[in-house]
């Protein structure tokens, strides 16, 4: 046989060979690993919620009406502009100030681990770039004193308590 022909019979059996293993595939139902069928999914209804609906006052008479689970509770005698800005400040722990950011994101990703917030924060100085890694913020002082304790004990790193910048 010529040389010619015997490529085109391969090519007709390889082309023959590779049609009969995909073209079934093609209509078949997907199988999953387990070897039964995989059904088409079905997407659930949109859940229905029960909306409870209150009819609002009209008028001062009705306002004055409402029971006293219904009306509007004064808040602390204190407005949030006459807090002191001591309770309304962040608390966050230094752990670590690092010249290169590959350093500050290796301990940034052992306290998220251990379940930490994390923030790294670059610091420019004159000459240089660091990056600045702190764990918080916490709104309370005590809170982060014991979340600096607890970083102390799980790592060995000695942090420092600072307030946010502003």
């Amino acid at each position: 046989m010529d040389q010619e022909l015997k490529q085109r019979i391969v090519g007709i059996i390889v082309i023959t060979a590779l049609a009969a293993i995909f073209v079934p595939m093609l209509f078949d139902e997907p199988i999953g690993e387990s070897g039964k069928e995989i059904s088409a999914l079905k997407i659930p209804d949109y859940p229905v919620y029960a909306v409870n609906s209150v009819v609002l006052p009209e008028t001062i008479e009705q306002v004055i009406d409402l029971p006293e689970s219904l009306s509007i509770k004064a808040s602390s005698t204190q407005s949030r502009a006459q807090r002191s800005t001591s309770d309304m400040q962040r608390w966050f722990i230094q752990v670590g100030i690092f010249e290169q950011e590959s350093n500050a994101i290796s301990l940034q990703n052992t306290l998220i681990k251990q379940g930490f917030p994390v923030i790294i924060t670059p610091v420019f100085s004159e000459q240089d770039i660091f990056y600045r890694v702190r764990v918080g913020p916490e709104l309370d002082e005590k809170r982060a004193e014991v979340m600096k304790a607890k970083i102390s004990e799980m790592n060995n790193i000695n942090g420092m308590l600072a307030i946010a910048d502003k």
